[in-house]
């Protein structure tokens, strides 16, 4: 097991550094100035000459991506132009509420997902079977934006249940833990807007899973042991379906990531995604790499903390 770790740490530096290749990349191949673009069509040439000699764009690419790197290695993303303030800083007041979303959004649409999975496995070929797989098709076939907007206009306009906007990230004031009914309550529907979707692919890719589990050697062994059938669903059953399926939830982080963009922007929630959306407008390019590399980075651990968990739950992966 250790040795598989270290693997897969190892592994992680390549990754890594090609990502931060491919954001820096990305960005340098925007067209337009970006120091035009900060300062406007009435800046003098001197400040525009300034500008582009502070953030390095009188300089080759190579020499750029150099420097740049070398900050980050040192923990340093560069100073925000629009902000005037380190991204660092604004990156990881940001990330909270991404967190925040990101991973409600992932835990529920894990448990809907599997629990969807199961009962339609469960009742294969019923009636719930074929209700349960047009729900999770469903839920596959809209996008996450259109299905916010959707909430939105039931819950938030028609019906006036639930806020549509408004939150703001308040865990440094004084007010501490009495903020959380208000967070909670802005949450529920982008965290739905991305669950949704989510979950319906769990969902499809756990049904599959769980025939193939149902009807393995070893869960009709245990049924003729006369082993009750919920210790074997809830034991034997779900583990197997949950080792398959770890890599499934782990890709599935990596949507709600990166749909955080525009939930985000859509629900105007204050994190990572629409920080992004609002750097990319004001053409702000060491926050827009900053942001995305932290993102990205994000979304490899995550994957490396799936890749781990399934290493330890199925055995057929340590015998490889």
């Amino acid at each position: 097991m250790s040795a598989y770790v270290l693997k897969r740490l190892l592994l992680l530096l390549p990754v890594l550094f090609g990502v931060s290749l491919v954001v820096f990349g990305v960005m340098s191949l925007v067209p337009g100035d970006p120091a035009l673009a900060i300062l406007g069509p009435y800046a003098t040439p001197e400040r525009l000459a300034e500008l582009r000699a502070e953030l390095g764009l009188d300089r080759r690419w190579p020499v750029r991506y150099g420097i740049w790197l070398s900050g980050v290695l040192d923990g340093d993303l560069g100073r925000s132009v629009s902000l005037e303030r380190p991204v660092l800083d604004v990156v990881l007041e940001r990330l909270g509420p991404t967190a925040l979303l990101a991973g409600s959004a992932l835990l529920l649409g894990t448990l809907l997902g599997l629990a969807a999975g199961m009962l339609a496995a469960l009742r294969h070929n019923q009636m719930t079977d074929r209700l349960v797989t047009f729900g999770v098709l469903l839920g596959i076939s809209i996008p996450s934006f259109w299905l916010g907007l959707v909430l939105i206009l039931v819950f938030a306009v028609w019906l006036g249940w639930l806020p549509a906007s408004g939150m703001t990230w308040v865990w440094s004031d004084a007010s501490g833990l009495s903020a959380v009914p208000d967070i909670a309550w802005h949450l529920i529907l982008p965290t739905l807007s991305l669950a949704l979707v989510a979950g319906g692919v769990i969902g499809r890719l756990t049904r599959g899973a769980a025939i193939d589990v149902l009807a393995s050697a070893p869960i009709r062994m245990a049924r003729a042991r006369g082993i009750p059938e919920r210790r074997i669903l809830l034991v034997q059953a779900l583990k197997s379906v949950l080792a398959r399926m770890t890599p499934v939830i782990g890709l599935q982080a990596g949507f709600v990531i990166g749909g955080a963009v525009y939930i985000e922007t859509i629900f105007q929630w204050p994190g990572l995604g629409r920080l992004l959306v609002e750097a990319i407008a004001a053409r702000d390019l060491l926050l827009v790499q900053g942001g995305v590399l932290v993102l990205a980075a994000a979304y490899v651990l995550v994957n490396l903390v799936a890749d781990l968990a399934q290493h330890a739950l199925d055995r057929r992966t340590r015998a490889a």
